[in-house]
């Protein structure tokens, strides 16, 4: 796969972005906007935010997945701590939580593995449902957790979907 460039910002490609983690085995669960969007909200999600299992196995088949996609890391300016030029340069390396935890730019869309800033993995699981995307099971989390955590976020895409979330609330019964 054509390695891109880290201001770039291909279509998503949900579907394929999904069967390449399943290719990998990789244990994650779907968390933010992409949740929202299965539930009804009227958004587009721009990425595939992905919460990964922590275990050093699970990080390895992660590692080796944004090899297969020739990721890239994601340059935003402000955003991350890491500059235009680190981006470029960026290869993946260590399999580690911290390592990982990025915005990438591949050939099919941003994938956001999300460590920081979400619930862990076993966490998010409880009540997460079944899907499927082009054949493949994958889990997603309970769309009421993604807007808790939405709570907390003070980012200019939120305050543009604060009347979309407050919706979705009151649909599902959020406080």
């Amino acid at each position: 796969m054509e390695r891109l460039h880290p201001s770039d910002r291909p279509v998503l490609q949900a579907e394929a972005l999904i069967a390449v983690l399943a290719a990998h085995e990789v244990r994650w669960v779907l968390c933010g906007s992409q949740v929202l969007a299965l539930h009804g909200a009227k958004l587009v999600p721009n990425d595939l935010d992905v919460v990964p299992e922590l275990s050093p196995e699970n990080l390895a088949r992660v590692a080796e997945c944004l090899r297969s996609l020739n990721a890239v890391r994601a340059y935003l300016d402000g955003w991350g701590g890491a500059t235009l030029a680190e981006c470029e340069d960026w290869r993946v390396g260590a399999a580690t939580a911290e390592a990982l935890d990025w915005l990438y730019v591949t050939p099919l869309g941003m994938l956001d593995i999300v460590v920081e800033f979400a619930a862990p993995y076993a966490e998010l699981m409880q009540g997460a449902i079944e899907l499927e995307a082009a054949g493949v099971p994958y889990r997603a989390c309970d769309p009421r957790k993604v807007l808790r955590a939405l709570e907390r976020r003070d980012r200019s895409k939120d305050a543009a979907r604060r009347a979309e979330y407050a919706r979705l609330r009151r649909e599902l019964g959020v406080a």
